[in-house]
């Protein structure tokens, strides 16, 4: 058995899994379905289907088999965001992402070399519109606040 921590995440459908360490009323069962949430993953699990099974679950493992588990190299791993080149949906170059800060609640890009100087910029669907992996660059939203406004910069 191995920990998947840090890995890509395998979880799917119809996945036998056993939580560890038991909680009571549930030792095992079947996901039924995955969907993302604001802080990572959403499991359903067979035999889970109210709000105090779910929370007596909170910090529990999920362990499967080896075997069904996919290969790892059937697993596509999204690229290191580092050296992405960001513009923003009005046409402006925003600058490089140079370094990843991880958080509880969603990651945030430190981007340099734009006319802005340091930006911190929040991962969320309303701030990264859409990735390009293969040209490397990224189109950004930039909300109220997350640069001086260009009367501010004069």
């Amino acid at each position: 058995m191995a920990s998947a921590t840090g890995l890509p995440f395998v979880i799917h459908e119809g996945l036998h899994v056993w939580l560890t360490p038991p909680p009571p009323g549930v030792r095992d069962g079947v996901i039924q379905s995955v969907r993302s949430g604001p802080k990572g993953p959403l499991v359903k699990i067979s035999g889970i289907d109210d709000i105090d099974s779910a929370s007596r679950t909170r910090g529990c493992a999920l362990v499967a088999r080896p075997a069904d588990l996919p290969e790892l190299e059937d697993i596509e791993v999204a690229d290191d965001p580092v050296g992405l080149e960001l513009h923003t949906d009005t046409g402006e170059f925003l600058g490089m992402v140079v370094e990843v800060i991880e958080t509880g609640a969603n990651d945030v890009w430190i981007v340099q070399g734009g006319d802005f100087g340091q930006v911190l910029l929040p991962v969320i669907d309303d701030v990264v519109l859409q990735i390009d992996e293969e040209a490397r660059t990224a189109l950004v939203h930039l909300l109220p606040g997350l640069v001086p406004d260009k009367d501010d910069t004069a």
